[in-house]
């Protein structure tokens, strides 16, 4: 939209018939001509994606969902997806029903599930995990549900929670938006309210404070290395943080130049490197950063951006050499958290990593 931030250069009138006119005020021309070499240059510096967009993209769909889907996890063995619901705080499970597609709660409301964010099926196919947090996106939120927040364990084979692990109670903000399943069986967690990095021990009962940095500002996604010395994490307002198990501390890599490493949201291993959901810009895209041996990015290149279905990008799978995620999540549905939405569907995107 034109607004009044643009009274430098031009002058806009409505004459009592006829369309609006729009004219330039005095000197605007060498101002618009200034103007226009200074886009030129910064369109000159603008990041490059380092190879063309992948072409092998398939979509399927969910239907019937008015909340927010956050996330899916598919179990390669059995190939069952999952798909967590903030707004419904509840697992969803996609199932065939004579060539239909039907979706059933997988998680039962006596569970007490919060706001459901990420989904990882453990590698022994036995247990899914859920992150869950309140937020007042999430049906029947209160006041007194702030800071809420616990990790799920679900039994794949009997389809019945088996634990619970709650953040401790500490007065003050938390939202568990991602983890990843370490080898040992340990589980570190992102806050992404507080500057904080959460662990479940392989036999705890309680979430712990593992690493606690101020300068940390917004965690989302997580990645191992394959030697679990290592951590990179998603920090949506900083960028990408390497993180050294042995010693928990944490340094804030640089992006490749004419990069943006701020904005990312899942973050998923491949080899070689790291898949991105970065969808804190526009457009939103998912991306592949190529790593050093030291564990530092050196180049962006964009897999997928542009998708028509890519409208409001949320979390997402690896599964063999293709990445499956949630195309429109339903957050931008949600800027009023009272709001009750019509029922649509939800679009995953599979797109080859090769």
């Amino acid at each position: 939209m034109l607004g009044s931030e643009y009274n430098w250069l031009i002058r806009f009138s409505r004459p009592t018939h006829g369309a609006p006119r729009v004219t330039l005020v005095s000197g605007g021309l060498l101002t618009l001509a200034i103007a226009a070499f200074c886009l030129l240059c910064l369109a000159a510096r603008a990041e490059s994606p380092a190879t063309a967009q992948r072409t092998d993209v398939a979509t399927w769909s969910i239907p019937a969902m008015d909340g927010i889907i956050e996330s899916v996890a598919l179990d390669p063995a059995t190939h069952r997806a999952f798909f967590g619901d903030v707004h419904n705080r509840c697992i969803w499970e996609r199932e065939t029903d004579g060539g239909n597609v039907v979706m059933k709660r997988f998680s039962a409301e006596s569970d007490g599930l919060l706001g459901v964010f990420a989904l990882k099926v453990s590698a022994d196919g036995r247990t899914l995990w859920a992150s869950s947090s309140a937020l007042p996106e999430m049906k029947g939120y209160a006041a007194a549900d702030l800071g809420r927040g616990l990790l799920a364990a679900y039994d794949l084979p009997t389809r019945k929670l088996r634990s619970t692990y709650p953040l401790p109670a500490e007065g003050r903000a938390h939202v568990l938006g991602d983890f990843i399943l370490a080898g040992d069986g340990t589980i570190y967690a992102t806050d992404s309210t507080a500057p904080i990095i959460w662990r479940l021990s392989r036999d705890g009962t309680r979430l712990e404070k593992w690493l606690e940095n101020a300068q940390f500002k917004s965690l989302q996604g997580l990645v191992l290395a394959p030697d679990q010395r290592t951590m990179w994490v998603a920090d949506y307002s900083r960028g990408l943080w390497r993180v050294d198990l042995r010693t928990a501390t944490a340094v804030l890599l640089p992006a490749p130049d004419g990069s943006n490493l701020r904005g990312i949201d899942g973050l998923y291993a491949t080899p070689g490197g790291l898949i991105g959901v970065q969808n804190g810009l526009n457009p939103q895209r998912i991306i592949r950063l190529v790593l050093d041996s030291t564990g530092t990015p050196t180049r962006l290149e964009t897999i997928l951006s542009g998708q028509p279905e890519m409208t409001d990008l949320s979390l997402g799978q690896v599964v063999g050499d293709r990445f499956q995620f949630v195309a429109n999540s339903g957050w931008e549905l949600f800027a009023n958290p009272a709001a009750t939405p019509a029922a649509r569907p939800v679009t995953i995107i599979d797109a080859s990593l090769r």
